[in-house]
C-alpha cells in the first residue's frame, strides 16, 4: 500500500522550487506558468508532483538504454510508488495510468503528457546517475579493468536475469585456502583424466577477453559425458561454482530449453564458464529436437556469432556471440555433423570416476564461498601482474597459443593420431588455461617447480588421450563412414541384395540396391541413398545429407569412382538394359571403418 502523510506534513515533503521553469509545484499539484497576454498564469499539469530519483544507464556489453526512477506525491498526501521506466515508456508517459492507476490522472490538455515528462527530466533536486551493467567479465572502466560480477562488496552494479542470478562473487577467500585448488590437481574427488581438463576450462575463461583481442578467442565447448548416476551435473555444477552458487538442480541453461533462450543466454556470460545441462534424449522427436540444439551450440561457441535479429522497427540489432566458455552435460556424445562434433572437447565420465565423500566436502566449500574466493584471487592476480601492460599480455598469449598449437600438430602426426583441423587450437587453449593455473598456484607457493612439470606432462598426456578417442566419434558422424557402415550392414543382413553382374538373368526384387562384381558395387543411388536413410531412422539415427551431396563426398573420400564429370555411369545389367548407377570401390567400404 501506499504510505499516507499527515496534512501538516505534506508541505514539508513537497520542496516548491523542486522544478525548473516554466514549471511549479502548489498546492500540492504540478503545474505549468503559461504566459498568456502581459500574465504569468499557472496551467495545472497534474494532481501530483513527480521528481526524478534515478537515472539509469543499463549496459549490455553491445549497446546502453537508459531507464528513469520516479517517485511521486499526490496532493491528497499519498506517497504514490516508486516507478522505473524506460526511455520509451518516459516518453509515452502511458506509464501514469498502468503504475498509478486513478492516482496518475493528467489533466485533459492539449500536449500534457510531454510537458509532465519534461517536468520530471527538469527536476533540480539530487539526481542519482548510475550504471548497471548487464554482463559478466572484463570490461575497462575509467582506464582500468574491472572483472564485472554480480558482488555486494563493490560499487559496480552488475545485474543478471532469471536462472543466472546465481552467478555472484562474495568475500574473497584466504590465500591459505588455495590448498583446496592445489589438491584438485590430484586424484581429489574425481580422476585426474576428467579433473585436469575441467580445471583447464575453468581457468582458462578469465583469459578469453584477452584471447580475443590477440585474435585467438576459444571456439569449442566442453562435453562431460556419462550414464545416468554418474554425477555429471553434480560435477559440472562443483567447477560453475567457482563464479557463483550452484547444485545439480539449479544449473543455469538446459537442453530442454529453446536455442533462442539459450543464445541470449550465454551472451551476458562473458569470461565465465555456463553449463547447458542435460542433454538426455527420449523419443525420436525429442532427439532430433536436442540434436539441432547441440549442433547449435556447437555453432554458437565454434564460430563465436550470434543470431542477426531485427528489433520492433525491423532494424538489425547488433549480433550478441557467446563470450564465456561452456560444459554440456550428455548421455553420450550428440550425433551431430564432423565439424559439429569437432567443435566438443569430449570428457567420458565413468561410473566410479567420483569419489562422493571427497566431492561433498568441496561442495561444502562451494557453499561457503571458497570456490568463487579462490577465483577472485586468479583474477586480481591477472589483473596485478599482466594487465599493467595489456598490449604485452596479449603478444605473450598470442605467442603460448602459437607455439601449444604447432607443439601438438607436431605430437599428434608422430603419434599418427586422426585429428581434425580444430583440434589442435583446442587443445591449445586449454594447455593455457591449464598453465595459467600452475603458474598461479606456483607463485603462490603451493605448487614447487617440479610438481608443475609433473601435472603440465600428465595434462598432455591426458587431453592427447582425450582427442584419440574422440577421433572414432568424428569418424563415426562422417556421413560417408556412416553410409558405408549401413550399407554393410543390409548387405550382411540380407535385408538387402546386390546381383552378380554377368550371371544370367533373373527377376529383380524390391530389395535389389544393384550389381557387383569382385572389386566394384554398381549401385542405384536413390535406392541405396533410400534404405541407408530408413536403417537409421529406425535405429534412431539422424542422416539427413542429401543424395547428391553425399555422392559428392564419396567422390571426394575416393571411394565413388568415376572419369568424367558425372557421379553416375551407365552400364548394362544382366538383362542387357541400360542402367545409370554409382560405382563404389568396394576395399574403400570395408576398409572405410
Amino acid at each position: 500500500m501506499s504510505e499516507i502523510l499527515a496534512e501538516e506534513k505534506i508541505e514539508d515533503a513537497i520542496d516548491e522550487s523542486v522544478y525548473d521553469p516554466p514549471y511549479a509545484v502548489k498546492s500540492g499539484c504540478l503545474y505549468e506558468m503559461v504566459q498568456i497576454k502581459e500574465q504569468i498564469v499557472p496551467v495545472k499539469l497534474a494532481d501530483f508532483v513527480p521528481v526524478l530519483a534515478a537515472e539509469i544507464t543499463r549496459d549490455d556489453g553491445t549497446e546502453q538504454t537508459k531507464q528513469f526512477k520516479v517517485s511521486a506525491i499526490h496532493k491528497s498526501g499519498i506517497i504514490l510508488p516508486e516507478v522505473t521506466v524506460s526511455a520509451d515508456e518516459m516518453q509515452s508517459m502511458k506509464w501514469l495510468l498502468n503504475r498509478w492507476g486513478a492516482y496518475g490522472a493528467a489533466q485533459p490538455k492539449q500536449n500534457v503528457f510531454s510537458k509532465i515528462c519534461h517536468a520530471i527530466l527538469s527536476t533540480q533536486t539530487a539526481v542519482e546517475f548510475k550504471t548497471v551493467y548487464l554482463q559478466t567479465g572484463w570490461k575497462k572502466i575509467n582506464g582500468e579493468y574491472v572483472f564485472l560480477m554480480p558482488n555486494t562488496q563493490r560499487q559496480i552494479s552488475v545485474e543478471l536475469q532469471g536462472k543466472l542470478k546465481n552467478y555472484s562473487f562474495g568475500n574473497k577467500c584466504s590465500p591459505d585456502d588455495l590448498i583446496f585448488l592445489s589438491a584438485m590437481l590430484e586424484n581429489s574427488f574425481a580422476t585426474q583424466n576428467v579433473m585436469l581438463p575441467l580445471l583447464a576450462m575453468t581457468f582458462l575463461c578469465p583469459l578469453n577477453h584477452f584471447l580475443k583481442n590477440a585474435g585467438y578467442e576459444p571456439k569449442f565447448v566442453t562435453a562431460l559425458i556419462g550414464k545416468t548416476g554418474s554425477r555429471k551435473s553434480t560435477l559440472a555444477a562443483l567447477f560453475l561454482s567457482f563464479f557463483g552458487k550452484f547444485s545439480a538442480s539449479n544449473l543455469p541453461i538446459s537442453f530442454h530449453d529453446t536455442a533462442n533462450s539459450i543464445l541470449s543466454n550465454i551472451y551476458y556470460l562473458k569470461d565465465v564458464l555456463t553449463c547447458i545441462d542435460d542433454f538426455h534424449p527420449s523419443g525420436m522427436f525429442h532427439e532430433q529436437e536436442m540434436k539441432s540444439i547441440a549442433q547449435n551450440i556447437s555453432r554458437y561457441y565454434g564460430d563465436r556469432i550470434g543470431r542477426a535479429r531485427l528489433n520492433s522497427k525491423s532494424e538489425l540489432q547488433s549480433s550478441r556471440p557467446p563470450t564465456g566458455n561452456a560444459i554440456i552435460t550428455a548421455e553420450y556424445a550428440p550425433e551431430i555433423s564432423v565439424s559439429g562434433s569437432a567443435r566438443y572437447f569430449n570428457i567420458e565420465l565413468n561410473e566410479n570416476d567420483v569419489q562422493l565423500d571427497e566431492l561433498s566436502e568441496y561442495q561444502q566449500l562451494a557453499n561457503v564461498g571458497v570456490l568463487c574466493g579462490i577465483m577472485q584471487l586468479y583474477i586480481d592476480w591477472i589483473k596485478d601482474v599482466y594487465l599493467d601492460d595489456e598490449i604485452s599480455f596479449i603478444k605473450m598469449l598470442e605467442d603460448m597459443f602459437l607455439k601449444y598449437r604447432s607443439d601438438f600438430i607436431n605430437v599428434l602426426c608422430k603419434s599418427k593420431i586422426k585429428f581434425h583441423n580444430r583440434t589442435p587450437d583446442m587443445l591449445a587453449h586449454l594447455k593455457i588455461g591449464f598453465s595459467f593455473l600452475l603458474v598461479f598456484l606456483n607463485e603462490h607457493e603451493q605448487i614447487t617447480k617440479s610438481e608443475f612439470e609433473k601435472f603440465k606432462k600428465v595434462f598432455d598426456e591426458i587431453i592427447l588421450k582425450a582427442v584419440s578417442d574422440n577421433t572414432e566419434i568424428i569418424e563415426l558422424e562422417n556421413p560417408t563412414t556412416k553410409f558405408c557402415e549401413k550399407l554393410r550392414s543390409l548387405l550382411e543382413s540380407g535385408r538387402c541384395y546386390v546381383e552378380i553382374r554377368g550371371a544370367e538373368g533373373s527377376t529383380r526384387q524390391k530389395n535389389c540396391l544393384g550389381l557387383q562384381d569382385d572389386s566394384y558395387y554398381y549401385l542405384f543411388a536413390d535406392a541405396a541413398h533410400s534404405e541407408v536413410r530408413k536403417l537409421c531412422a529406425e535405429q534412431g539415427e539422424h542422416f539427413s545429407i542429401s543424395k547428391n551431396e553425399l555422392l559428392r563426398q564419396l567422390r571426394k573420400d575416393g571411394i565413388l569412382i568415376s572419369r568424367t564429370n558425372r557421379n553416375t555411369i551407365s552400364i548394362r545389367d544382366n538383362s542387357n538394359t541400360v542402367i545409370n548407377v554409382i560405382m563404389l570401390d568396394k576395399a574403400k567400404i570395408k576398409f572405410s571403418e
